[in-house]
């Protein structure tokens, strides 16, 4: 090899292996440091990207684990507020059964009621329960459904009974007759509205469930004692003496109004005919600012006065011509009077009657020109102020009308729906329809009767229902009681709800969600009280009897919501743990992926550092090469 001092050729080789066993040193180091094989998208790209997809599913699984305790830990307040109501009413109905036994006063269940009512107040209070300022069992997460009404129904009695069944021929799931007598009494209690109903009833050889439902119907549409019968009245009764005080009103203003305008019309017309802006003279007197009719009544005076005077001056003429100088003698001598001047001045005088007749003629037309157009103009007015008066009470009436009829509309809409249940003529296996507008059947699939209430809602709602037979002497029929009293509710009463169910997204995915809607635990919803207030009653031995069906139900209500809660929270704790499963298996993807095997990295890692160790010496050596041009120079 030629030896050069320009270009180490050998030390730039060297060189490069030394930044090569370099870069290689580093990338081992980095791996040796981090773990991970693939440190950036220059390392391996497509893994790189498949490696980052996996992380991003992986923190996402994460967060949609803690989506799930989350909403788990939800669930548990939920279920809390509802276990706590359960216990509520379990020590509700031990209290109505204590009510129910006489060896109670009533001022004994007075107390008790006041107990009550203060459990009932503590239910609204647990419905209240909030999770991060979210009202959970209120009715305010509801899920979307149809207004629903309650449904109770019978598997107890025989397959073939209807409503159209006598109650003495009721026969048992075994076709036992229940022998009801025509001396036994039935007894139909129910609750609505927090508002207890008890209607006794006689039996005879032909009287049919139905026929005693509608009889147990009286004491419901009783307006002293159905309070939505009474408010229903009473608001009837309020729209109709609105509208008959708004139709007064608008008729006296009409007729108001009228009666101004006729007053200012006759004021007009009296204005334009006998306002005093008129003169009139005669021989002695001029009078000015008179009426027309005042100027007629001198000229006619005038006339008259005129016509006097002219008559007995031509009487006289006549009487007494020229010829009779004795007569003329006389006034001559006595008036200075001639029949010359006699004549004359009875010629002065006719013509002073034409003139004042010409006078009142003229004043006479005048005015009854002025009364006709004025007489014209004051009836128009008349006219136009009673057609508008006419036009305001027919308005006023219409509206009246209206009004009314909206208010018995709005009253037979309220009352149209108080019966408030129903027997089911058929007796087969379907006892009606759920919120979202599916057939609900009876547990068996076999027939059953079914009672239902009139009305969706809670409105509606048939809280509780008893049938109690007593025999002659007024002794309970257990046996009976046992078989026709064994109505329980299949479907609850519902008000219509959009969807405000809770979601709890429970995947990486869009629209990989669980829903859950929580029904309202309120006491109104419960049965236990009204919209008005009114709570359900112990006050007597019957009403008690009844509240232990009411409580029965309503613990069959918060059942049901407890085992829905349970379901899902089973259901979100299978989530987290299937989420738990599917992260590892995406981080054991992932670090296969990425993940640095140490021993082969350390490996490589000591060979580049023995590499570069190599290349820095052997540069060193190729560095010296050029000295020993030196010694040729010398």
């Amino acid at each position: 090899m030629s030896m050069v001092v320009k270009n180490n050729i050998s030390a730039i080789r060297t060189l490069g292996t030394l930044n090569k066993n370099s870069a290689a040193l580093a990338k081992s180091l980095q791996q040796v440091s981090s773990g991970m094989k693939i440190n950036s998208a220059a390392d391996d790209n497509s893994g790189y990207a498949i490696a980052e997809r996996m992380q991003v599913r992986i923190r996402s699984l994460d967060q949609a684990d803690q989506n799930t305790q989350n909403g788990a830990n939800l669930l548990k307040v939920a279920e809390g507020s509802v276990s706590s109501t359960i216990d509520i009413l379990r020590t509700m109905k031990e209290k109505a059964i204590n009510a129910a036994n006489d060896t109670n006063t009533d001022t004994d269940r007075g107390i008790i009621q006041k107990e009550m009512d203060q459990f009932i107040d503590q239910v609204d209070d647990n419905a209240l329960i909030t999770y991060n300022g979210k009202t959970l069992v209120d009715g305010s997460k509801m899920p979307k459904g149809n207004a629903t009404r309650t449904s109770l129904t019978n598997q107890s009695l025989d397959k073939s009974t209807t409503g159209l069944t006598a109650l003495v021929d009721l026969k048992n799931r075994n076709g036992e007759s229940l022998n009801i007598l025509t001396s036994d009494r039935i007894t139909v209690s129910y609750v609505i509205q927090g508002q207890n109903y008890s209607k006794e009833i006689e039996i005879d050889a032909t009287k049919t469930l139905n026929d005693v439902l509608v009889e147990a119907m009286d004491p419901y549409i009783d307006v002293s004692n159905n309070p939505q019968l009474r408010a229903a009245n009473e608001a009837y009764n309020s729209a109709v003496s609105t509208a008959n005080a708004n139709y007064a009103a608008a008729e006296s203003t009409a007729n108001t109004n009228f009666n101004n305008a006729v007053n200012a019309a006759t004021a007009t017309y009296n204005q334009n005919v006998y306002d005093p802006v008129h003169s009139y003279s005669n021989k002695t007197t001029t009078y000015t600012n008179i009426t027309l009719s005042e100027a007629i009544s001198l000229a006619a005076a005038d006339v008259e006065l005129n016509t006097q005077t002219y008559s007995t001056q031509n009487r006289i003429l006549t009487e007494h011509p020229s010829t009779d100088n004795t007569y003329w003698s006389n006034m001559q001598t006595t008036f200075g009077l001639t029949y010359a001047s006699y004549s004359s001045m009875a010629a002065d005088t006719s013509t002073a009657l034409a003139s004042t007749q010409a006078v009142y003629t003229t004043y006479s037309n005048q005015l009854s020109t002025l009364i006709s157009e004025q007489t014209e103009i004051k009836e128009s007015a008349i006219s136009t102020a009673a057609s508008t008066r006419d036009s305001a009470i027919a308005s006023a009436l219409a509206i009246k009308v209206a009004e009314i009829s909206s208010a018995v509309e709005t009253y037979q809409g309220n009352i149209g729906e108080l019966i408030p249940y129903q027997l089911t003529m058929d007796h087969g296996y379907i006892v009606g329809q759920d919120a979202a507008g599916n057939d609900v059947y009876t547990a068996d699939m076999g027939s059953g009767l079914t009672i239902r209430a009139a009305g969706t809602g809670n409105k509606y709602q048939l809280a509780g229902f008893t049938f109690n037979v007593t025999d002659v002497n007024g002794q309970i029929k257990k046996n009976v009681n046992a078989v026709l009293d064994n109505f329980t509710e299949s479907i609850r009463a519902f008000d219509e709800s959009s969807d405000r169910s809770l979601t709890f997204q429970v995947d990486a995915k869009a629209n990989q969600a669980i829903k859950i809607g929580l029904t309202d635990m309120r006491s109104e919803a419960l049965g236990l009280k009204g919209a008005d207030g009114t709570t359900i009653s112990l006050a007597t031995q019957k009403s008690a009897n009844v509240a232990v069906n009411v409580l029965d139900n309503a613990i069959k209500k918060a059942l049901d919501q407890q085992t829905d809660i349970g379901a899902i929270a089973n259901r979100l704790n299978q989530t987290s743990a299937n989420l738990h499963i599917a992260r590892d298996n995406v981080q054991a993807s992932e670090s296969t992926i990425r993940d640095a095997d140490m021993a082969k990295a350390m490996t490589e890692y000591t060979k580049n550092n023995v590499l570069l160790q190599a290349s820095q010496s052997m540069l060193a050596q190729a560095n010296q090469s050029s000295s020993s041009v030196l010694g040729l120079l010398q």
